[in-house]
């Protein structure tokens, strides 16, 4: 076994990949002689997904991960789930670390066996020992330009060889942890922000602390001469925010009044209110919303999301197009994509998801069913259960992980219970439910 874990998650930034990856190599090749590699590629499809892929031909113990299901900043918990060692350091696919900065993670956590801390560093200016940019060690709490955090610099993280010190949040280009420490980021978190604050406050509930370790030095890059290729939305960022405040039950107030000041009174009431909408859902219960699109069309598929749109639950749906093309699954076929989401839904660690065929709930009556049907889940115990209603011509499968194994290894009893969506049959190019 490897003694660290180096991942990042990216997203058509191989430029990033390559140079963080090969100054590791250069410049920290003792500590991470047997270190294994992950990255996370959110866009597997993109421009760069076929040179990220050819690293793992050049760079001893990488391991490429693709992950198109959404796009997320959040997709590096992933880089947690899958790593393979006592610790893991996280960075963006954009951050150079300075000399000593990997040995002093692993001597941190190598004399500390279980820490549950959450350890950061100094993050250096683009003029690296300019002494008018001082290393930033942490973010004080405040919001700013739609995100919450504001670089500050403590007098005690100037001098490499201190002693760690607490914190109450730092930017994310770079932590490390006890891989089994890794408390796990909220799965509904989509596109860009966040994660800050709430990840901190995440390891404290759980005993941990957050520390600035003044040897753990990074650069991190801002400037993008040509734009961000990643996907950025008020929406999606408030929504973000609003979904941590609620997991960890904490007041918004200080989000909704800085939005306001930013965006004006009528749109920061309008973002509030789709996003509140939003995770008022009733089908936001679940981890995510699966959309089987078995004919593979692409008409198919825009009319499920309209109709999931109107649910207020479109932001969730990940979308499933099996190998079959046109033709109708079977219910082998079907079993197989079952067992299939549920190996998936483990590693990465959720909980409930709903799995749906896209091309029932636009049908008329078949998709305002579902949120009443989630319901009854609330009130018992549950691992496989069909959300159906009479005069309904669609029969969607709810998933808890207490079934993941079962449905993984095929076990009869296990599948049981998912009967009727699995017996899916079509006549005539109609599709009906036995």
């Amino acid at each position: 076994m490897s003694r660290i874990t180096v991942g990042m998650a990216t997203y058509d930034d191989y430029d990033g990949v390559y140079f963080t990856l090969q100054a590791l190599r250069l410049f920290h090749g003792p500590e991470l002689a047997d270190a294994e590699f992950v990255v996370v590629d959110n866009h597997p499809w993109g421009p760069a997904a076929p040179s990220l892929r050819a690293l793992g031909d050049l760079v001893p113990g990488y391991r490429y991960v693709p992950f198109g299901q959404y796009a997320s900043t959040a997709v590096r918990d992933l880089v947690f789930r899958v790593a393979r060692s006592p610790v893991t350091l996280c960075l963006d696919s954009h951050v150079l670390l300075a000399p000593g900065a990997v040995r002093a993670v692993l001597e941190f956590f190598e004399t500390r066996p279980g820490s549950p801390d959450l350890l950061q560093g100094p993050m250096l200016g683009d003029a690296l020992a300019d002494e008018r940019q001082p290393p930033s060690t942490h973010m004080a709490p405040e919001w700013n330009d739609g995100m919450l955090g504001a670089w500050r610099a403590d007098p005690r993280g100037a001098d490499p060889g201190g002693a760690p010190f607490e914190v109450g949040l730092q930017g994310l280009g770079l932590f490390a942890c006890r891989t089994d420490a890794w408390p796990g980021l909220n799965p509904r978190l989509r596109a860009h922000g966040g994660e800050e604050g709430y990840l901190h406050e995440k390891f404290r509930r759980a005993g941990g602390r957050v520390l600035c370790h003044p040897g753990v030095r990074w650069l991190h890059r801002f400037t993008r001469p040509q734009g961000p290729s990643f996907p950025i939305g008020m929406l999606e960022r408030v929504r973000n925010y609003a979904i941590g405040h609620r997991e960890l039950g904490l007041p918004t107030d200080g989000l909704e009044h800085h939005l306001l000041g930013l965006v004006g009174e009528a749109r920061g009431r309008d973002v509030l209110a789709r996003a509140q909408r939003q995770l008022d859902s009733p089908l936001a219960y679940f981890d995510a919303v699966l959309c089987l699109v078995d004919d593979g069309s692409e008409a198919t598929a825009g009319q499920a999301l309209r109709a999931l749109d109107a649910l207020d639950i479109g932001w969730l749906a990940e979308w499933l197009t099996p190998p079959a093309g046109d033709a109708p699954l079977t219910t082998g076929d079907r079993t197989a994509v079952l067992r299939q989401i549920a190996g998936d839904a483990a590693t990465r660690g959720l909980d409930r998801v709903l799995v749906i065929d896209a091309d029932t709930v636009f049908a008329p009556g078949d998709a305002r069913w579902l949120a009443g049907a989630v319901d009854s889940l609330r009130t018992r115990r549950w691992g496989l259960c069909p959300l159906s209603a009479p005069g309904t011509a669609g029969t969607a499968l709810a998933v808890h992980r207490r079934a993941f194994d079962g449905v993984r290894r095929g076990d009869p009893t296990a599948l049981a219970d998912a009967g009727p969506w699995l017996r899916r049959t079509a006549e005539g190019g109609a599709h009906r439910w036995e």
